[in-house]
């Protein structure tokens, strides 16, 4: 799943990407593009204990990649097939 959230006010990327995960199966990753990097969202992905690889991209953006624990050793990759 890919979200475009750069056009999005804060909190409102955090709040997407919290929804989205809710419904993310094992063995599927959510990819945000987000501007700025969400930095509020890292206790919360603590918490509910996401997987998560920040990327920072051109021009203040980040690409967050985030999976369930048991996919994790797929975040160490360089780059995440898509």
């Amino acid at each position: 799943m890919h979200l475009d959230l750069r056009h999005l006010p804060p909190p409102e990327p955090i709040e997407r990407i919290a929804e989205a995960l809710l419904s993310l199966p094992p063995g599927e990753r959510l990819v945000a593009i987000t501007a700025p990097p969400p930095e509020p969202m890292w206790p919360l992905l603590d918490r509910l204990g996401f997987a998560w690889r920040l990327d920072r991209e051109d021009a203040g953006c980040a690409r967050l990649t985030l999976c369930h624990p048991c996919d994790a050793a797929a975040l160490l990759a360089p780059h995440w097939p898509e």
